[in-house]
């Protein structure tokens, strides 16, 4: 998704009065980090971007860094322009929250007893068990999916005591 595209995201939150949010999980960093953020991946290997036109999937790191900085940016009134209807960006604005690694997000909202629970089943197979313990594994192990992967929720600005997110 464009970051135009999720600035979008925020302003429709903003126009329904801050009563939604979103999350984006995806890979990428803060921006900061150099190396590569354009890759190409052909059966599962990284290869060169451009080398075999039109046969290797491209992509591409977000850059959450500067998704939470275009986000927050707009509501705290350094850049911030016309809010939805052409008001002001008010105090229910939404914010950028994040980026976590995706093995945080996931510890932090239960996956690790979720998935306890449910091997703990008498109608759980030994198969089913070891297929969610190996699942629970890649998504939260640092050289799997843990740590490349990171959540950021764009979710209404602080007030009461909602916010900060779950696992923010």
């Amino acid at each position: 998704m464009h970051l135009c595209s999720k600035l979008d995201v925020a302003r429709m939150i903003d126009a329904c009065g801050g009563s939604g949010a979103a999350l984006v999980v995806d890979y990428g960093g803060d921006g900061s980090g150099g190396g590569d953020t354009l890759r190409g991946f052909a059966r599962h290997h990284q290869v060169h971007p451009l080398s075999r036109p039109g046969e290797v999937d491209v992509t591409a790191d977000v850059d959450f860094g500067a998704l939470r900085e275009a986000v927050n940016r707009r509501t705290s009134g350094a850049g911030a322009g016309p809010g939805p209807g052409g008001d002001e960006a008010g105090p229910t604005a939404s914010e950028a929250y994040g980026p976590v690694t995706r093995g945080r997000f996931l510890a932090a909202m239960g996956i690790v007893e979720r998935v306890e629970r449910r091997v703990g089943c008498e109608s759980t197979t030994d198969d089913e068990a070891a297929e969610l313990v190996s699942s629970l594994e890649r998504l939260m192990d640092p050289d799997e999916m843990g740590e490349r992967y990171k959540v950021m929720a764009i979710a209404p600005g602080r007030r009461d005591e909602l916010f900060p997110p779950p696992a923010f």
